[in-house]
């Protein structure tokens, strides 16, 4: 079985440069044009199965790069929860109150990484049990990193791994294990 995670689009908070999080909001231009550049390379493959994030620029994503498709929505795939710093500017790297986002955003009302860990992989568990060749899922760059620091017992951050708009992680499950396929990463 082969699962292709894809990030959404960019996004107006993403242009803006502040936090999303839950926020509902919606896809730029740019972030239509960067759905519609990967329509190329995933309309050739045959999905048995598609899922999508609850929140609109998933969703939107999804549309946009499988015209007409038809996908399940789940919020296991919402990026992490950040409480009360979403729409806000994203806090200088050094700031104390950066500090206290480590370990997630609980110091804000918002969800822990142990949290958003446990949801990916609770969707990981989901897509293991379907009769399914080739399953994608459109999601966010938390539950990306996540995933991958999940699977390879790696510290997968912004600093050391880039997740552009529309990333492609593809996961190939061997023996019950997954491992990391293929990696495309337009810019």
């Amino acid at each position: 079985m082969k699962l292709y995670l894809i990030r959404h689009g960019e996004s107006e908070t993403n242009l803006a440069g502040h936090y999303t999080g839950w926020s509902q909001v919606n896809l730029t231009e740019k972030g239509v044009r960067d759905a519609e550049g990967i329509r190329p390379i995933l309309s050739g493959i045959k999905f048995d199965k598609i899922f999508s994030s609850d929140l609109i620029r998933a969703m939107k994503t999804a549309d946009t790069a499988i015209p007409g498709c038809v996908y399940e929505t789940t919020p296991l795939l919402r990026e992490i929860h950040l409480g009360s710093l979403a729409h806000k500017p994203f806090l200088p790297p050094d700031s104390e109150e950066r500090k206290l986002t480590l370990d997630g955003f609980t110091a804000f009302g918002g969800e822990s990484n142990a949290e958003l860990r446990a949801r990916a992989a609770e969707f990981l568990d989901k897509v293991k049990s379907l009769d399914c060749d080739t399953v994608a899922a459109f999601t966010h760059a938390g539950i990306l990193r996540t995933t991958l620091s999940m699977l390879f017992s790696a510290n997968v951050n912004t600093t050391n791994f880039v997740c552009s708009n529309c990333c492609i992680v593809i996961l190939e499950l061997k023996n019950g294990r997954w491992m990391l396929s293929g990696l495309i990463n337009p810019q």
